[in-house]
């Protein structure tokens, strides 16, 4: 079975899905740039204007991934194929923050890992270590007033209102 990312392969949530789709059996992974997809005078007759409606309904910057013509997002792909007690939530934050993707695997209430993509590296994994194990509640109390210069939010703020909202 054959996956179809489109995406950035260099991209966090990109390898979390890759990983995850390793580990579910389907071994042949095949990418396609988003610039692929245009041609001179429009999109490509083969399923391309489903590609680009989803790719930009995600705000160009989420994988969408097409396995047996099927088109999955990031999170339908993680619970399909990933462990089924585990329900990941994406978002595309402010684009007044750096992160340009949130996603959150969830179990019982409670954090089981954070990606944060297009933020520092650094910074996300550290959220990340920090948040993980605690309730979505008590991550929301503590992150929703963090600043970030004059932004008027930050990641952490954006965290936080994905959680809260969903």
């Amino acid at each position: 079975m054959t996956a179809e990312i489109l995406g950035n392969k260099e991209g966090r949530l990109e390898q979390r899905l890759v990983k995850q789709l390793k580990e579910a059996g389907l071994n042949e992974i095949t990418w396609i740039s988003p610039d692929a997809l245009e041609v001179h005078d429009g999109w490509r007759e083969d399923g391309s204007a489903i590609w680009r409606a989803q790719y930009e309904y995600y705000n160009q910057i989420l994988p969408i991934v097409c396995i047996h013509t099927y088109f999955y997002n990031f999170a339908q792909t993680m619970e399909k194929y990933g462990p089924q007690d585990i329900k990941w939530k994406v978002w595309a934050p402010s684009p007044a923050v750096c992160s340009k993707a949130i996603a959150v695997a969830i179990k019982d209430d409670v954090i089981q890992e954070v990606i944060m993509e297009g933020s520092c590296m650094g910074f996300s994994n550290a959220l990340n270590i920090l948040v993980k194990g605690m309730e979505i509640s008590r991550v929301i109390q503590l992150l929703q007033n963090v600043p970030c210069q004059t932004r008027g939010t930050s990641c952490p703020q954006e965290l936080s209102k994905g959680l809260r909202n969903g």
